[in-house]
């Protein structure tokens, strides 16, 4: 990297020490500018805080910049550090609104299984723990060398013989409310009979999109509480959004719930949160994006979230050039007694196919599990694409959610019929 640079010349490795014994990036960013409080946003934050400036009076908070220095100082480890299997430096560039080019240099270690080497050899069991962690094939896989992979140099033949795919042993256990307290389905076609399938040719597909519109809001007619949708992008949401507004789709769920839709520049779950709990409110809609800010870490229990609606798989975009060497690297370390034939060019290997459904489906496990928090709750799940019924996609949904039976697929009416008896049966809030 350095060499075809044109900067050879620079020792790497004096920078570094001297970037992390002077401390000069940490220091320097004790004087990035911070953001500034944002204005209270609801009626009782607002009496406690009577001298705050009016919501139109003072700009959005702005996210304090990091010191440069110690953006640098950590990219100077990265290629200062000894090679690394599986190590890439992906270099992008893009351009601004002033058609100015904008470079990001990323430092990618794709290979997990050298840092796991550490635990793996010094411990007798290790323990991987966690709410959302199918599929975990994948994990696997990437952690432990055997499994299809090349076994690594460092590994004696006594600790490779540890290493043997029998000694794994994966565990799934139920969740801890009982199985009548999930109504989880799969939707293939829309109230009029429209196919529900939102691959990315599909979603320019005006039918298809009215026809989810049309859906959500005969859903909400029938659901108590919050209903939760989630979309592939923030390009889709936006998308559909406006198709349905366009439609008045829009103004029919708003005249049973309000819609919010997430947005950066607004605390949409606080205002969420509050149309909610607000007393003798029938609920909201929430729009939000996989694997954005309300898709991890939040708890949409109770009322805040009666039931999650995924629109569409959320695979992720193939033209990141970190996902693409990512898949790539990943086809490419199968052992030779265990290699796949080699894909057609233009075509995904199967080993990188595995990886890019597994990603796709945490992400959707993680957005699906938000609304099952404690043992009273419970909640519907409506999956809104026709291909969460494939076996290979389906496989992937974590146990819980069908009592370890396949979902089956079902037209939007008999779905529609399952949930409103769904929640006639569960107790009031």
């Amino acid at each position: 990297f350095l060499q075809r640079a044109n900067a050879d010349h620079i020792n790497v490795y004096k920078i570094d020490r001297y970037l992390r014994e002077s401390k000069l990036g940490r220091k320097l960013n004790m004087f990035a500018e911070r953001p500034q409080e944002p204005p209270p946003t609801t009626p009782a934050a607002k009496r406690a805080r009577p001298d705050a400036p009016a919501s139109g009076s003072a700009s959005a908070p702005q996210p304090a910049p990091a010191s440069a220095v110690a953006a640098l100082e950590a990219f100077m480890g990265c290629i200062g550090s000894p090679d690394r299997t599986g190590a890439r430096l992906v270099v992008r560039t893009t351009r601004t609104a002033d058609g100015a080019a904008d470079v990001e240099l990323k430092y990618l270690l794709l290979d997990p299984s050298e840092a796991f080497g550490e635990i793996r050899k010094e411990a007798r069991a290790v323990v991987l723990a966690g709410g959302t962690m199918r599929p975990v094939d994948d994990m696997v896989r990437q952690l432990l060398p055997r499994f299809g992979r090349l076994a690594l140099a460092d590994c004696s033949d006594a600790q490779r013989a540890l290493l043997d795919p029998k000694r794994v042993q994966q565990f799934a256990w139920s969740h801890v409310v009982p199985q009548s307290h999930v109504c989880a389905l799969v939707v293939d076609r829309g109230p009029t009979g429209e196919p529900l399938r939102f691959a990315f040719q599909d979603q320019a597909n005006p039918a298809r999109i009215r026809e989810a519109g049309q859906a959500l809001a005969a859903l909400c007619n029938v659901v108590p509480g919050g209903v939760v949708v989630f979309f592939p992008s923030y390009a889709l949401l936006a998308k559909m959004q406006a198709a349905w507004a366009a439609a008045g789709i829009v103004q029919r769920i708003a005249r049973r719930k309000p819609v919010f839709s997430e947005a950066p520049d607004q605390d949409t779950l606080a205002l969420y949160t509050e149309q909610v709990r607000r007393p003798g409110s029938s609920g909201a809609v929430l729009l939000s994006v996989v694997g954005g800010r309300l898709s991890e870490g939040i708890n949409f229990s109770d009322d805040l979230g009666r039931a999650v609606v995924m629109v569409g798989v959320p695979y992720p975009s193939l033209a990141s050039p970190e996902l693409k060497e990512r898949l790539d690297y990943y086809e490419s370390i199968a052992a030779p007694e265990t290699a796949p034939p080699a894909p057609r060019a233009g075509q995904m290997g199967p080993r990188a196919r595995s990886l890019y459904d597994a990603l796709c489906m945490r992400a959707v496990n993680q957005s699906i599990g938000r609304a099952i928090r404690h043992r009273a709750d419970y909640a519907a799940i409506l999956l809104l694409d026709a291909r969460y019924a494939e076996p290979r996609i389906a496989s992937h949904l974590p146990t819980w959610i069908a009592g370890g039976h396949a979902l089956q697929s079902r037209p939007f009416g008999p779905a529609l019929a399952l949930v409103a008896a769904f929640f006639k049966q569960m107790p009031p809030a």
